[in-house]
């Protein structure tokens, strides 16, 4: 099998179980919100539930159409931006990228640009790779209110230095009052 046929026979898998199971328990909590019975009290926590399960579903998704697209970079992180639905500015997508490039890259751009969509209060996101001294440099920038920074309990950005790290990369994260700039160097 091709690493293509591959990603496309996990991604199959994936849809056909996972995501299916997912959202026949969207259903069920839908049913017992539906319910006449339910008490207001746990409405509320069912509800915090359902919207939980919604956002692993759209998560599933998004692995699911990375997988089927995974030798297309630049069409794979245009249908972030477009999944994410915010100002986010882009330039150098056209940079010549390994395959391990490439797949980690879309790991970790989704996770630190959602990341800045729901932390941050930015208007604005800039997504951009460039080629220094052979070498790739990846920049998220927002001009949020910044505070991007390990936390206990929270293992988005943690994971990220982690998959850079395990290439032999590096991340940089300069978090202030105006803004958040992370630099993936590779």
């Amino acid at each position: 099998m091709t690493s293509q046929s591959a990603r496309i026979e996990i991604a199959r898998e994936i849809h056909d179980g996972i995501a299916q199971d997912l959202v026949a328990l969207g259903y069920r909590l839908d049913a017992v919100l539906a319910a006449p019975g339910t008490p207001a009290s746990f409405r509320n926590e069912v509800r915090t539930i359902r919207f939980t399960v919604s956002d692993l579903i759209e998560k599933v998704r998004a692995e699911i159409f990375n997988l089927r697209n995974g030798g297309d970079f630049p069409q794979v992180i245009q249908a972030l931006i477009a999944e994410i639905d915010f100002n986010i500015q882009v330039r150098g997508l056209d940079t010549n990228l390994t395959e391990e490039h490439s797949e980690l890259l879309l790991r970790v751009i989704p996770e630190l640009m959602r990341n800045a969509v729901n932390h941050s209060g930015a208007t604005q996101i800039c997504l951009g790779m460039d080629e220094i001294d052979n070498r790739l440099m990846v920049t998220i920038s927002d001009n949020g209110k910044g505070g991007a920074t390990l936390s206990a309990g929270h293992y988005g950005i943690q994971g990220c230095i982690e998959r850079v790290e395990r290439v032999g990369g590096s991340i940089d994260i300069q978090s202030g009052k105006d803004g958040t700039t992370i630099t993936i160097a590779l």
